[in-house]
């Protein structure tokens, strides 16, 4: 399987989805970052190779050759990116998706009408086009908070769209930055850190312990929405 995550606006969680929720599942996958200002996957504590949208046509070739590809494209370079697309005719068809993720904010859900029908205007079939709604609290409905993206699926029929696609907002994931892991590598961590809070002796190695038991918890929530989001994007 092969998913490009893309959307004309920044600060939509692309790279959350690539590093925590499609790689832990796809674990073979190459992740290629486009991007030319912002720290992509790799800040997330994932292997990445980094290159420009001007750079597509190498990029095609290699994932050609492989069996599973994430591709993060940065806002700085979609433009580009879909330029190249249209130049290199029929290559979206190397893609089994398109994950277009959004928040709530007023602009960035105008950008995702946007990315939307760019997408759809290269050639793109509406169900290969996946939205993922970003940052809910529990409360929150995406049907409720998106009118317009339901809107547009229903009216055009240019994408795909369902409540279970959801991640809601979980401070695990700001978090996993500071310690430069991705939420698979802290849900497959194998340390007993109550444990080893009994066991410790300084206060900095208790204060790690306490931190770890917390995130290890927050982690477990987080791995499961993530593991419904897959599914609803993938089926």
């Amino acid at each position: 399987m092969k998913i490009a995550v893309l959307n004309f606006s920044g600060n939509v969680g692309k790279t959350t989805i690539a590093a925590h929720l499609l790689k832990p599942r796809m674990p073979n996958a190459r992740i290629y970052s486009v991007e030319s200002i912002n720290s992509g996957a790799d800040a997330s504590g994932v292997e990445v190779e980094k290159l420009r949208g001007k750079k597509f046509g190498s990029m095609i070739d290699a994932i050609m050759l492989l069996d599973e590809a994430i591709i993060d494209v940065g806002a700085s370079n979609v433009e580009d990116f879909m330029k190249m697309m249209q130049q290199y005719a029929g290559s979206h068809e190397e893609m089994d998706y398109f994950i277009v993720p959004v928040v709530k904010e007023k602009k960035v859900q105008e950008d995702t009408v946007n990315t939307i029908r760019a997408l759809r205007t290269i050639g793109i079939p509406a169900k290969k086009i996946r939205v993922v709604f970003n940052k809910l609290d529990v409360d929150e409905s995406p049907s409720d908070e998106f009118p317009s993206l339901y809107g547009l699926a229903a009216s055009e029929k240019s994408c795909i769209v369902t409540d279970d696609a959801t991640i809601r907002s979980n401070e695990v994931f700001e978090r996993l930055k500071t310690l430069n892991k991705s939420l698979g590598d802290l849900v497959n961590d194998p340390v007993d850190y109550r444990q080893k809070l009994r066991e410790a002796t300084s206060q900095e190695d208790k204060e790690h312990c306490v931190q770890m038991v917390a995130l290890k918890r927050l982690s477990v929530t987080a791995d499961e929405n993530m593991q419904r989001v897959f599914k609803a994007i993938t089926k």
